[in-house]
C-alpha cells in the first residue's frame, strides 16, 4: 500500500499538528471518540490511515501487530469479510516507534451508515441482515465484534469489516489479548487502572451475539437514524433468545454518551499537565470531540 516515503511524510504532517494544533496539514477522513483517521494523499486520499499510539520498542510493537494478524485471520475463518489492512511502522525520534493502521479508501457511498441514510428503513435490507448474521456467526468462544454500522463497508453485496485497531479477542483469563498500556497512556496515569477495567467490561459486551447486537442497536439511535431502530431490532431478534429491547439499547447510548466524552476530557487533562506543566510534548493525535456531541 502506503510506501515508506509517504508514510514519512505523512508522520511529518501529524508531527506538525501536534506541535502547533494547526490540523490543515493532515487530511482528516473520520475518527472514532479518541483517535482520528487520515487521508493520504492529502488531496485526493487513495489510502485510510489511522495513527497508532507510540509503543516503547519494536518488541512491544511486534506484539501488538500479532494481536492484529490473529484477530484478522479469526474473523476471515468465521466468515467474516475483512477490509485490506496493514500494520506499518516508524521509528520514533527519542526510541520506540510509531505506527500507522493502512487501508484503502472506500468510495464514501459504500460505508454502512451512508447506505442506510440513503434506504427506506427495512428489517431484511441486506446490510443489516447480513451484518446481523455476520454477528451471530462469528462471535463467542473470546472473540468479538464491534458491530455498529460505521465500521462496516457494503462491497460486492457484503459486509466488510473496517475497524481492526481495537482487537476484541480475550485470553483463556479472560483478559485482553493485546496490551492495552500503549492505547491507555494517553490518559492521567492515576486513572489508567480503572479505565483499563471498564474498557475491558466494554470489550466483554462485544463477546456475544447478544451483547454485540445491543451495541448495533445502541449506535442506531446514537446515529439518528430516523425510523431504523425499530427495523434494527426486528432484525436482531430473530437471532437471539432473549430479545434486545429499545430501552435496552437505549440504555447501553446513554451509558456510552455519558462515558465517552469523559474521557476525552481527562485526556485533555493530561495533554494539559504534559504540555504545560512538565513541558513533554504530548504524541497522541485527537479528535476536537467524540462522536457522542456533534
Amino acid at each position: 500500500m502506503i510506501d515508506a516515503n509517504e508514510l514519512q511524510e505523512l508522520e511529518a504532517g501529524v508531527g506538525l499538528a501536534l506541535r502547533t494544533g494547526d490540523l490543515s496539514h493532515v487530511r482528516l477522513i473520520g475518527h472514532g471518540e479518541m483517535t482520528m483517521a487520515l487521508g493520504w494523499p492529502a488531496d485526493q486520499p487513495e489510502f485510510v490511515c489511522k495513527r497508532l499510539p507510540p509503543f516503547s520498542s519494536a518488541r512491544t510493537a511486534s506484539a501488538y501487530e500479532a494481536v492484529v494478524s490473529r484477530y484478522i485471520d479469526e474473523l476471515q475463518r468465521r466468515g467474516v469479510r475483512v477490509v485490506d489492512t496493514e500494520v506499518r511502522w516508524l521509528d520514533r525520534i527519542g526510541g520506540g516507534v510509531i505506527g500507522y493502521l493502512v487501508q484503502p479508501a472506500l468510495a464514501p457511498e459504500t460505508l454502512g451508515l451512508d447506505v442506510l441514510r440513503r434506504s427506506t428503513p427495512s428489517a431484511d435490507h441486506p446490510l443489516v441482515r447480513s451484518v446481523v448474521e455476520k454477528v451471530a456467526t462469528a462471535t463467542g468462544n473470546g472473540v468479538g465484534i464491534d458491530a455498529q454500522l460505521s465500521n462496516w463497508a457494503w462491497v460486492d453485496e457484503e459486509p466488510w469489516q473496517l475497524d481492526l485497531s481495537t482487537p476484541i479477542m480475550m485470553d483463556s483469563a479472560g483478559q485482553p489479548a493485546q496490551d492495552m498500556s500503549p492505547f491507555l497512556a494517553k490518559l492521567p496515569a492515576v486513572i489508567r487502572p480503572v479505565v483499563r477495567r471498564e474498557m475491558v467490561k466494554l470489550m466483554s459486551r462485544f463477546l456475544s451475539p447478544r451483547g454485540s447486537m445491543m451495541d448495533l442497536a445502541a449506535n442506531v439511535i446514537k446515529e439518528n437514524l430516523e425510523g431504523w431502530i425499530d427495523p434494527v431490532l426486528e432484525c436482531i431478534n430473530e437471532y437471539v433468545e432473549k430479545p434486545v429491547t429499545h430501552q435496552e439499547a437505549l440504555s447501553v447510548y446513554e451509558a456510552d454518551r455519558r462515558m465517552f466524552p469523559f474521557l476525552l476530557a481527562l485526556v485533555r487533562v493530561n495533554q494539559f499537565w504534559q504540555e504545560r506543566i512538565r513541558r513533554r510534548p504530548f504524541e497522541f493525535l485527537l479528535p476536537e470531540s467524540t462522536t457522542y456531541q456533534k
